[in-house]
């Protein structure tokens, strides 16, 4: 602990003038003394994470980091109401949905298809997983041991990725690379939202938010947009980065209230919802999926959840 800013001589000095100012003194100082080791008791005891009370400090806070990000240049820049279709199970083999928007796959698709999308006077967002390790990808040799993280739950072979790990970022930023050589609009990067999930490496909220912003600069830098998937509760911190957001299953868990920022910021939320009964659906269940009062003004469409081209759009 710290002495008192008096030194010794000083107060010597001026206790020798008056005793009765040495004892008024002197009881000031005991009691400034017991206030100081109280409040320093309180701050030990609220610094010590072992009595799991009220007072304790909680163990993941809300990220408040918002990156920096050039979102300002001159890629597509989608508004609220886009129409879309998303294919990811195969390479895509039909284009007769009515839509301005086709979200597809990166790997499975060469150019000729982008190209003869854009012909048809549509905008392709290609899908990739940014936060997974999947086994299948012709740059899955590239990933290390220490970046793959727990199994994803119901996805055999696919593990959460270290997001804060140099060479994940450099297998990204070479897979924006394709996107742009490929001619897509936008990149549509899967599974941020580690940190939501038990990843088996520590991700939290903060991660998200610093790595969507690493994943922002790349894509902005070669003239893409880029969307957030999913990740509810970092939007406020990643929107103004964001071009649109893609969603599954906001109404079935109600939870489409925390995507109407993009909405209000004029983006397109491209919702999508899985009926248990597709792609049989009956009246019921396509009222329910699509009149949800949360996502009035999403770009809501039903979908399998295989992802192959069936779709209801709302």
């Amino acid at each position: 602990m710290k002495t008192d800013p008096i030194s010794k001589s000083q107060s010597r000095g001026i206790f020798d003038r008056s005793k009765k100012f040495w004892i008024v003194l002197s009881v000031i100082l005991l009691v400034i003394a017991i206030g100081l080791g109280v409040g320093l008791g309180v701050g030990l005891t609220r610094g010590s994470n072992s009595g799991g009370g009220s007072d304790s400090e909680p163990s993941a806070p809300e990220p408040t980091l918002i990156p920096n990000s050039n979102a300002t240049g001159t890629f597509w820049k989608p508004v609220a109401g886009e129409s879309w279709q998303i294919v990811l199970l195969y390479p895509l083999n039909n284009t007769s949905t009515d839509v301005s928007v086709y979200d597809i796959d990166l790997f499975d698709n060469p150019k000729s298809t982008i190209d003869n999308l854009h012909a048809q006077n549509r905008k392709v967002i290609c899908y990739f997983s940014a936060g997974s390790y999947e086994d299948n990808r012709p740059d899955s040799s590239q990933f290390a041991a220490n970046d793959k993280g727990r199994e994803l739950a119901g996805w055999p072979g696919e593990h959460w990725l270290q997001t804060n790990s140099t060479n994940v970022r450099k297998i990204m930023k070479s897979r924006i690379q394709l996107a742009k050589s490929k001619g897509c609009d936008g990149v549509d990067p899967d599974n941020v939202d580690g940190y939501d999930n038990d990843n088996g490496l520590g991700l939290t909220a903060s991660d998200a938010v610093e790595y969507i912003g690493f994943l922002a600069d790349t894509a902005h830098a070669l003239n893409l947009s880029i969307g957030l998937k999913n990740g509810g509760s970092i939007v406020q911190n990643v929107i103004d980065l964001m071009q649109w957001e893609v969603n599954e299953q906001c109404a079935q868990f109600n939870e489409c209230g925390l995507y109407r920022p993009f909405i209000d910021a004029n983006k397109p939320v491209f919702q999508i919802e899985y009926p248990k009964s597709a792609p049989n659906i009956v009246i019921s269940a396509k009222k329910s999926s699509c009149n949800n009062p949360g996502a009035a003004g999403f770009s809501t469409i039903l979908k399998d959840l295989e992802l192959d081209d069936w779709i209801e759009r709302c």
